[in-house]
């Protein structure tokens, strides 16, 4: 199977399910990464639109919550997402 997210090794468990994840079919976005607030809401927008639940848009709304306390609280972290140049850089892009 081919890995969809390049730039980092993805070990999840769904804390319910107990449903595991990897590169191979999830994503990884990180709380320092400044834009992801704004990608967040436009996920919850896109979600209400498609009709999802109740919960789920809570939940959302939740992360976005926690994102958005974290930058307040290491505001020296946060930063505009980047791959540092080089062969690797250009490996992930790929």
């Amino acid at each position: 199977m081919a890995m969809i997210d390049k730039k980092y090794k993805i070990q999840a468990v769904q804390a319910i399910t107990k449903a595991k994840h990897t590169e191979q079919d999830s994503v990884l976005f990180l709380a320092k990464d400044k834009a992801l607030p704004a990608t967040l809401r436009f996920y919850s927008e896109e979600c209400t639109r498609l009709g999802a639940a109740n919960d789920q848009l809570q939940g959302i709304e939740l992360l976005i919550g926690r994102v958005e306390d974290y930058q307040a609280k290491h505001a020296k972290k946060v930063k505009v997402a980047d791959i540092a140049p080089g062969k690797e850089a250009k490996r992930v892009l790929q």
